[in-house]
């Protein structure tokens, strides 16, 4: 009988040590422990292919020319349109647009909401109230913004001959041939809609910054087709072997150059002054490691700046391809093509000028030496050697400045990098390293990274907590024995 309870004993020891076993593997399991960020993973995932299906939807009614992304990858206005679109202008699809016309219309709202009219101050310093009826109004915004760019998407592509359309305006049924040059507009705002809708779903249901995925997903997309022309290019079709060689070495060199653009960018992003703050009535810290302090990137702006200047210098470009189609002599359309282009070096030291502006009026945006300031004076803290209130609001000011300094002239630099190459040789801008496509790429992946870690952190710290405290049942369990 004795025997009989041992038995029993130990094999229900050995069940309960198997079951922890279990439970211990699972835990330790990293999509067990973060289905949540799994889900919002796939999720993100999931929409970004239901945006490149919708880039090979062809606009309806619409017949493209043999040379139609050649002749588009050639052209500035197109190119732009891309790299901010995340869309597929290449294809010419409903989602030809992309998120561009809302990007045009967020910079205006930002900049008339920084004390140019009172009331988008109001809402931009209300909180979430407020950024919701900022939304709203970039959204109504972006209507007329798309119909202007779809507008003169059609003029151009039809005047250069890149399409045709397939059926006439009596077959279509809709009266004067003019009106057809509104049917493929309002087609391209749906699209644009579309991909906002889609865009906000990752933002709150994925893992964030929606518009940004999308924008990023369109330039990476590009990526492998880029480097296949550019190999081409250097090598081509010579059969000579030193010409066969110059070329591989060329493209070798190209190769290098990218990844070091990349290296370097990478560090203007993380690179960062930390200024060393303390708290009123707590004793100085000598250990550096344990010294709280105030974090101020190089590059405050991030990568806003460049598609700010990018937006402005696309607008009169917009216009100036609508008024080409009627009159090319238009002294609008000269001055754009003469001093707003690319390929001019006009054209480069305006776009290069434009980002170093915006750089230091974003940077005072995102750190507002004045709240900071006053937030410091409010709780106590203070920066070492540096009195609270105008003293400290001067010293960050300066640190600000000199960081914008050297985050501006950084981020105009490779901006401008792939038209400079452009410039000196042949390679076509679109395929050159650099430029605001890969300042994006690598801007929204560090965030994207940093925001994914964080919340496996986040996830950390809560089994870490679980495990200290138990579950809530081991809990009364441990009270109720105490008790009796």
């Amino acid at each position: 009988m004795v025997q009989k309870d041992l038995v029993k004993k130990q094999k229900r020891l050995f069940k309960n040590k198997k079951q922890k076993n279990t439970t211990a593997i699972i835990k330790g399991n990293f999509f067990v422990r973060n289905k949540d960020l799994v889900y919002r993973v796939l999720f993100t995932l999931g929409i970004l292919v239901l945006i490149r299906m919708g880039t090979y939807l062809t606009v309806p009614g619409i017949k493209l020319s043999d040379n139609f992304q050649s002749g588009v990858e050639s052209q500035q206005f197109f190119q732009l349109l891309s790299t901010l679109g995340g869309g597929s202008i290449g294809k010419f699809s409903i989602l030809a647009l992309g998120v561009s016309p809302f990007i045009t219309a967020s910079i205006i709202t930002q900049l008339l909401s920084t004390d140019v009219i009172p009331v988008l101050t109001r809402w931009a310093k209300s909180g979430e109230r407020g950024r919701r009826k900022l939304d709203r109004l970039t959204k109504f915004l972006t209507i007329p913004f798309a119909l202007m760019q779809g507008i003169a998407t059609i003029f151009t592509l039809i005047q250069q001959g890149l399409i045709t359309p397939k059926w006439s305006a009596t077959d279509l049924g809709i009266g004067p041939s003019w009106f057809y040059y509104i049917l493929v507009p309002v087609v391209l705002l749906g699209g644009t809609f579309l991909m906002l809708w889609l865009a906000d779903e990752i933002t709150t249901r994925g893992i964030g910054n929606g518009v940004s995925i999308v924008i990023f997903t369109g330039i990476v997309a590009q990526m492998p087709n880029n480097f296949q022309a550019t190999f081409k290019f250097w090598v081509g079709t010579g059969e000579s072997s030193n010409i066969l060689f110059d070329g591989i070495l060329k493209f070798m060199i190209y190769i290098v150059g990218f990844f070091l653009v990349i290296f370097f960018l990478v560090i203007m992003n993380e690179a960062e002054r930390k200024i060393p703050i303390q708290q009123t009535g707590s004793g100085l810290v000598d250990a550096k490691d344990h010294t709280p302090y105030l974090p101020l990137k190089v590059n405050n702006a991030g990568v806003i700046p460049v598609i700010f200047s990018s937006a402005i210098i696309s607008t009169p470009i917009t216009i100036s391809q609508i008024l080409q189609a009627s009159n090319p002599e238009n002294g609008f359309v000269l001055f754009t093509n003469n001093y707003l282009s690319f390929s001019t070096w006009w054209g480069i030291g305006i776009y290069a000028v434009l980002t170093i502006l915006f750089t230091f009026l974003y940077a005072q945006v995102q750190i507002n030496p004045e709240k900071i300031a006053e937030n410091f004076q409010k709780s106590g803290t203070f920066i070492p050697g540096v009195k609270p209130g105008k003293d400290t609001r001067v010293y960050l000011r300066g640190v600000v400045n000199r960081l914008s300094w050297v985050g501006s002239f950084a981020l105009a630099a490779i901006a401008i990098l792939p038209y400079i190459i452009s410039k000196l040789t042949n390679l076509p801008s679109s395929l050159a390293i650099g430029g605001t496509g890969l300042i994006i790429v690598i801007s929204v992946a560090l965030q994207t990274y940093a925001q994914i870690k964080g919340r496996i952190i986040q996830q950390s710290f809560i089994d870490k907590k679980s495990e200290t405290f138990g579950d809530t049942t081991n809990l009364n369990e441990n009270k109720n024995s105490h008790i009796w």
